[in-house]
């Protein structure tokens, strides 16, 4: 027999879930913000906080509906990966980076690509300027528009290229975990300069001027060597197979 929602049992359970969705949304508001803060520190100052505290909340909405305390015990790191995906979300729809900026971005990923494989090595950067036909000074001047100008550069916008992770599904997991190991692997053939850079930016979350200061050179070149690291994590990413690249038995073993 079916359960007449009037009853007094059924609005006892509608007003029970209803008061849990509440306290998920109370408890997520604070987090929300704290998110908001930390990505925005890092951002162009065009870039309103008070937009991004919006998409986390519309993230933090939908984490609360969807929640599931049986599959995820922990609402904080569940709500975290929503929020964190609905305040991308927010910066790839205003991205500021042209098109002629885009082809560049690929132009300087492709050429380091071709650099690899004829050197077997990581090229430098005379040589990935000498093959675009650029001085290196124009080149250096490159990359750090790249990274200066718009709003989702470095590697937040190589894992979202590479893969979505916003589901903890176990595929998602198992993918988010092989990014990470492909992406350790990449860094670790980056000069220990650029990985010291990556560190501080973005483990430690130093703004690009506080990077400068600790490591003695300028904010402009802190902000080329971010440039150039997320165009050869790039490069290095593309010639890696992903887990959903490899062969279906390579997979299985990947998972047991």
């Amino acid at each position: 027999m079916l359960t007449d929602p009037t009853t007094p049992y059924a609005a006892q359970t509608n007003s029970s879930q209803e008061t849990a969705r509440e306290e998920l949304i109370l408890q997520g508001l604070p987090l929300v913000r704290r998110m908001a803060f930390r990505m925005a520190r890092r951002l162009p100052p065009n870039v309103d906080v008070n937009d991004l505290i919006g998409a986390g909340t519309e993230g933090l909405l939908k984490a609360v509906q969807y929640y599931d305390a049986e599959r995820y015990p922990q609402f904080e790191p569940y709500a975290k990966t929503r929020i964190r995906g609905a305040i991308l979300d927010e910066l790839r729809a205003n991205d500021s980076l042209t098109r002629y900026g885009r082809s560049r971005m690929a132009e300087i990923t492709n050429t380091i690509k071709e650099l690899q494989h004829r050197l077997g090595r990581q090229p430098a950067e005379d040589e990935i300027a000498a093959r675009m036909g650029i001085p290196l000074e124009q080149y250096q001047r490159l990359t750090g528009d790249l990274m200066r100008g718009p709003t989702l550069q470095g590697l937040s916008s190589v894992a979202a290229d590479d893969a979505e992770s916003s589901l903890a599904t176990p595929d998602a997991l198992l993918l988010d975990s092989d990014l990470k190991r492909r992406l350790a692997a990449a860094m670790g053939k980056l000069t220990e300069r650029t990985q010291q850079v990556l560190a501080l930016y973005y483990q430690e979350e130093c703004t690009q001027s506080e990077i400068g200061q600790i490591l003695g050179v300028t904010e402009s070149r802190v902000c080329q060597i971010l440039g150039e690291a997320t165009a050869r994590l790039r490069a290095m990413l593309d010639e890696t197979p992903s887990t959903a690249e490899r062969a279906p038995g390579q997979v299985r073993a990947a998972r047991g």
